[in-house]
């Protein structure tokens, strides 16, 4: 969900130059706003958000053209793709409907090749690194996100450069960062490189909450990613390595559980206040909860009593700052990667590997399943896993990337 975009990089911030917002008029009835002028739209998210003292930017899904059921005094639009509620409530649900292109995206101008004095020579000689010259545009940007994505690594720490700028460090020498860097990095190659690009920034979403049944997006589900200019129109390009979301939710507070009932409440309560609840939330709020906050309470203190034991056994060995971030999986991960096989943003792992399989990839779908079952137990269980089951999951993993590159040999002798 993209909130805004920018064209103008002066580090370490992102700017709209040239971007001024206008107002939007609300169709018949006052709650229909239509962005762009174009044919029907073909689908329809609907979102609730808060809005501090009933202002800010409403987030959207890509190619959004029109917003239905939302009821504010004033809206606006800049083209850059951001829309901006300037007069409402501090809670407002609407449906965005999407159309078959970004209609709210205006073409590039000139801002749009910018690159800074201070990083144009990083980024033009990995764009000359990459061969990007004279290639059609489409194929500079796989080329750009194959670079990214088997190169770099993710992290959210980064030293302070010496004689550096940060993002001349980032892609000459130290080659991990967390998604800022990444859009910059990739927006700004692309320029160098002769392809109109923005930096975009907005949220993941990625987490389904069973107690609400509804996606949820937290504040760590924040991102950023790269909007580059091919054939007449605007694409999402994320170089992020996907492994982000895992390694910023292994990081939650063990309270979250808690935190999201209270949450929940709250959401509920304010659906009600700004008159958007559904029939009988006032009435049944509180007995709703009281159950729930028992039954979280008690998961919270297994976990404990379950971690507590744990640490407590394993007290002399050393572990990596987070459990399972040595797992050979992502061995994997990489591998596939470089073929053009990566998993997509936030894509969960079952997911990508059942898509692997029904596209008939060479990845050995049932092993692949079982290597991504002890990792995720390595991961992100509280009990961890045994040692035997880390010898496993280490020489499941090597017995796959041999077996891959046996395939890869034979096919090459053919």
């Amino acid at each position: 969900m993209r909130e805004a975009s920018y064209n103008v990089y002066n580090s370490p911030a992102w700017f709209a130059v040239g971007a001024a917002f206008t107002s939007v008029q609300p169709e018949a009835g006052g709650e229909t706003w239509k962005l762009a002028p174009g044919p029907a739209p073909e689908a329809s998210v609907g979102v609730s958000v808060y809005l501090p003292r009933g202002r800010g930017v409403l987030p959207l899904p890509a190619r959004a053209m029109e917003i239905d059921k939302l009821a504010v005094v004033r809206l606006s639009k800049n083209p850059l793709g951001a829309v901006r509620v300037d007069e409402g409530l501090g809670l407002v649900t609407y449906l965005a409907r999407v159309g078959p292109d970004a209609p709210l995206d205006a073409p590039p101008t000139g801002f749009d090749m910018g690159v800074p004095a201070a990083e144009s020579v990083a980024v033009a000689r990995i764009a000359a690194d990459l061969g990007l010259a004279g290639r059609p545009p489409a194929e500079r940007l796989a080329a750009v996100a194959a670079f990214f994505r088997t190169r770099f690594r993710y992290s959210t720490y980064a030293d302070r450069p010496l004689g550096q700028s940060p993002l001349e460090d980032f892609l000459l020498r130290r080659r991990s960062g967390h998604c800022e860097y990444f859009a910059t990095a990739t927006v700004l190659v692309l320029r160098a490189a002769g392809v109109p690009a923005r930096y975009a920034t907005g949220y993941s979403v990625q987490e389904w909450s069973r107690l609400e049944q509804r996606y949820v997006v937290r504040a760590r589900h924040a991102h950023s990613w790269a909007l580059g200019w091919v054939e007449g129109a605007w694409r999402d390009l994320d170089t992020t390595p996907p492994v982000w979301a895992d390694e910023e939710a292994a990081v939650a507070s063990a309270f979250e559980p808690v935190s999201d009932v209270g949450s929940w409440a709250v959401f509920l309560f304010s659906r009600w206040r700004y008159g958007e609840g559904e029939e009988g939330v006032a009435r049944y709020l509180v007995w709703l909860l009281v159950p729930l906050v028992l039954g979280l309470a008690w998961r919270l203190y297994g976990r404990r009593r379950i971690g507590r034991v744990t640490t407590e056994a394993a007290r002399d060995e050393p572990a990596p700052r987070h459990a399972g971030a040595d797992s050979e999986f992502y061995l994997i991960a990489d591998r596939l990667a470089a073929a053009g096989l990566g998993r997509g943003p936030a894509e969960p792992v079952s997911t990508w590997i059942d898509r692997l399989e029904a596209a008939h990839a060479p990845v050995t779908a049932d092993a692949l399943r079982g290597i991504a079952e002890l990792h995720y137990r390595y991961r992100f269980d509280p009990a961890g896993i045994g040692v035997d089951e880390r010898h496993a999951l280490r020489a499941r993993v090597e017995a796959w990337l041999a077996e891959r590159a046996g395939a890869a040999r034979a096919r090459a002798h053919d």
